[in-house]
């Protein structure tokens, strides 16, 4: 018997079913609970300027542009 954990991510695809066949009870609940985390938005850093054109992490007190 799986619990309504596991069965929630089965039906989302976070688990395969090859991964319910064959997996201990323990180890597709600790999949599902870790897939369960919420994620924020990814951001993207552009530097700007003449700092674009350098290598490396930018300076501080230079312009950087974030992307969502």
């Amino acid at each position: 018997m799986v619990s309504k954990a596991v069965e929630k991510a089965f039906k989302e695809g976070r688990i395969t079913k090859k991964q319910m066949d064959k997996l201990p009870e323990k180890l597709l609940e600790g999949i599902a609970k870790k897939s369960d985390k919420k994620g924020g938005v990814k951001e993207k850093r552009h530097k700007m300027g003449k700092q674009a054109h350098k290598r490396g992490r930018p300076k501080a007190g230079s312009k950087v542009k974030v992307e969502e």
